[in-house]
């Protein structure tokens, strides 16, 4: 009879922001079956109690398990306790070469083929479960499960109090309440590729004091722009506390940026500070749920699937990718998905960019041709050029990105004196509208950035019609050691802070036309912190004025907030 020790190794990972475990079973596949089931219990304070059982199924009468220890790794476990068979087992943890290892015998062991060892090991950890200013994060790392392994079920109970489920990725194959828990049930099958991720909450508040500086060195006053953070439909709502000096004007770009416009003094240097806040919401979609290529609105298609610099849609090498992996069966997020798991799957991040100060930017063509490693840059450029080879209109986003783990969540753009953003992608479903993704931190983390974005990307602009204007926030600058973003996760906010507000006055209509048909004319001002939609089909920014014609019995205006809530003003007073 032998006598064998089993190894159950579990390396955590906690790259970026995520965590992925490894299951390997050295050379005991052949003489043992080992089913499991987990439970990942989250507690309100944030602590987690994990429960894993082992079932140990013996293929041979002559070898039997004497040892099972778990190995993780960068994974704070407290607390450790194991049972074989029913009864309390010693166990011994070490630290070695930076991994735990957690060693339980097995004493009361079962002898036979066919006959089952049970092994409970539980532990509790602080590490999957984090709060981020209002949000909770969840993070079950990734596990490789052996083809040996026909059962692997995972049992995940997050308490109701956390809030409302923002995300949660894959899709659990059960959802519901138990008590005073919203408890998800996943399966080997829904669980081999990817880790739980999940976020649960309303949305994240923020506040941020950007700097921007503009040097006019012309003899002439000039005018420049600059790009303010803007609201982004079911992503982000931003409420303008102050803006100083104030603008000559502010308008929407056509990718919906808002811009600045400032008279900037011949010969002057002009110091620009803006302070808001703002809600970060996460939206998940369900890649089932896309639509078809043909169902894409031509005018969005004409302006977003061109060549750019660094979209090199026309390469031989970008055409051929796209080719490959385009299926006309399928629908665009299912398209869409297709390149992310390409570029996931073979670029390598350098994780070293951020030290080098201003890295190059070498576009989509160089990151698929070349060897090396790269920068979140490349890993969109390459991402939308493909797409938009596919027919799929995509577009660049840049901004800030909250981040704790700079390992699996990693930032590279270096704007010069300690200020760091972050790139990602967006593609046009015509079910769902923009879908941001993040192929980069898809890559680092192992973590799904496909169907779902966290609560965690602060976008500053969004580039589309170029690949290059408009330039986010902490690159408007003259000094190079002077740190011009400041942003921080809150952990609340005033709701009336985003709500719009107008003033309206009535004033002289002398359209003789539009008098005889009953209409008046009035001046609408924004006198809130933030845009103000759908007055009479206008976009009104703040601080700005626009005259629209109401009926002469007309009792109240109606507009709207980037999410479509509704909104009326009385016209008694006029």
């Amino acid at each position: 009879m032998k006598l064998s020790k089993l190894k159950l190794v579990a390396v955590l990972f906690i790259l970026l922001t995520t965590r992925s475990i490894k299951l390997a079973h050295a050379d005991q596949e052949s003489q043992f079956l080992i089913d499991y089931d987990i439970e990942y219990n989250i507690q309100e304070a944030g602590d987690t109690n994990v429960v894993q059982t082992a079932t140990i199924t013996n293929l041979k009468n002559d070898v039997i398990p004497t040892t099972y220890t778990f190995a993780t790794k960068q994974l704070e476990i407290y607390d450790v306790e194991a049972e074989t068979n029913n009864k309390s087992s010693q166990v011994r943890t070490e630290d070695k070469n930076g991994e735990t290892l957690i060693s339980v015998t097995i004493s009361n062991y079962a002898i036979g083929e066919g006959r089952q060892n049970e092994i409970k090991l539980s532990y509790k950890t602080k590490n999957i479960a984090t709060k981020t200013g209002k949000i909770w994060n969840i993070y079950v790392p990734k596990i490789q499960i052996p083809d040996t392994t026909t059962k692997y079920d995972v049992k995940l109970l997050i308490p109701i109090s956390f809030g409302s489920k923002i995300y949660l990725s894959p899709t659990p194959v059960i959802e519901k309440k138990e008590g005073s828990n919203n408890t998800f049930y996943f399966t080997k099958e829904i669980f081999k590729t990817n880790g739980i991720s999940a976020a649960f909450g309303e949305y994240q508040p923020l506040n941020f004091k950007l700097k921007y500086q503009l040097k006019n060195s012309s003899i002439l006053p000039l005018l420049k722009e600059i790009a303010l953070p803007s609201d982004i439909i079911s992503m982000q709502s931003v409420s303008y506390k102050s803006i100083n000096p104030k603008p000559f004007r502010i308008k929407l770009d056509k990718d919906g940026n808002v811009i600045a416009t400032y008279i900037t003094p011949p010969l002057k240097e002009l110091r620009i500070e803006v302070m808001g806040t703002a809600k970060l919401f996460g939206k998940q979609i369900n890649p089932d749920f896309g639509r078809s290529f043909s169902e894409i609105p031509k005018d969005l298609a004409n302006k977003y699937t061109k060549e750019q610099k660094y979209w090199e849609v026309n390469s031989p090498y970008v055409q051929k990718l796209s080719q490959q992996l385009k299926d006309e069966n399928l629908n665009v997020i299912k398209n869409a998905q297709k390149i992310y798991q390409f570029i996931t799957q073979n670029l390598t991040y350098d994780f070293n960019a951020s030290e080098q100060g201003l890295v190059e930017r070498k576009g989509a063509e160089a990151a698929l041709t070349q060897k090396g490693s790269w920068t979140c840059m490349e890993f969109t450029d390459l991402f939308i050029a493909t797409a938009r080879a596919m027919g799929i209109p995509a577009r660049e986003v840049n901004g800030y990105a909250f981040t704790s783990e700079e390992s699996n969540k990693p930032v590279s753009i270096n704007l010069k004196g300690g200020d760091l953003l972050h790139a990602w992608a967006e593609f046009y479903d015509p079910y769902y509208g923009w879908i941001q993704v993040d192929p980069t931190w898809g890559t680092t983390s192992g973590i799904d950035y496909f169907t779902k974005l966290d609560t965690n990307h602060f976008s500053f602009v969004v580039k589309g019609l170029s690949s290059e204007y408009p330039f986010p926030a902490g690159a408007y600058r003259f000094s190079d050691n002077e740190k011009l973003i400041e942003s921080a996760l809150s952990q609340s906010i005033v709701e009336d802070d985003f709500k719009p507000k107008i003033e309206v006055k009535k004033i002289l209509n002398l359209n003789v036309i539009r008098t005889l048909k009953g209409y008046s004319k009035v001046k609408v001002t924004n006198i809130g912190d933030v845009f103000v939609y759908k007055l009479n089909d206008k976009t009104l920014p703040i601080k700005s004025s626009t005259t629209i014609y109401i009926r002469r019995n007309q009792k109240e205006i109606n507009f709207e907030d980037i999410n479509g809530n509704k909104y009326s003003q009385g016209l008694e007073s006029l």
